[in-house]
């Protein structure tokens, strides 16, 4: 009777459990295709992240929409770019018309940084060292959710607005039609909760 008891409840709370986080993991995949693409031609200040497809190639075409005048008053950090990558190695990786004139001036290069966590540790130096109030973060889309809310606990008084960049190689729309989508997605939505367990953890200790 008992172990007839234990093994339905057993069943439940799998059951509620899997439920849970398929609901999750859809919710997260509309999260990635409803962030906002900061659009804004004025001045600002941008953090690229890399490890995907495009994303400084990406990142740096947006500051081309800027206004001219302006975009001389911007400071760029390129975040997580390994070591042994030089400002040479940017300029290589750019075939499009970009004022390489703003790489000498104004893009500085963390090599330090490994992963998400480290991205928004080694920006808050940055932030600090430059007395910067706001920010463009411009990372993959589906990478957007888990590096706003790295990058959010970690300067919670600061404007952080968002510049997603689409991978060419993914359809989000259609990631149930992918295997290596629907992995991405997954892998990243479980990388979300772990974060956001982390940080509710050391918000309460």
């Amino acid at each position: 009777m008992l172990s007839s008891i234990f093994k339905t409840s057993f069943i439940i709370l799998i059951t509620s459990i899997l439920t849970y986080f398929s609901i999750g993991l859809i919710e997260y995949k509309e999260k990635i295709l409803s962030t906002v693409k900061h659009i804004s031609r004025n001045s600002s200040n941008i953090v690229i992240l890399t490890g995907g497809t495009n994303r400084i190639k990406d990142g740096l075409k947006m500051i081309n929409k800027f206004e001219q005048a302006s975009t001389f008053n911007n400071k760029i950090l390129v975040s997580g770019t390994g070591k042994g990558f030089t400002k040479l190695s940017l300029e290589k990786k750019l075939n499009f018309n970009f004022d390489l004139n703003l790489i000498d001036c104004c893009v500085e290069l963390d090599s330090i940084s490994t992963n998400t966590y480290s991205n928004a540790y080694e920006t808050l130096k940055w932030v600090k060292k430059n007395n910067i109030k706001e920010f463009i973060l411009i990372t993959s889309n589906y990478h957007m959710p888990r590096a706003f809310l790295e990058f959010r606990n970690r300067m919670p008084d600061l404007k952080i607005v968002t510049y997603p960049i689409t991978p060419k190689k993914h359809n989000i729309n259609n990631w149930l039609n992918s295997y290596e989508t629907f992995s991405l997605i997954f892998s990243e939505y479980f990388k979300f909760l772990i974060a956001n367990l982390r940080i509710k953890i050391k918000k309460i200790l």
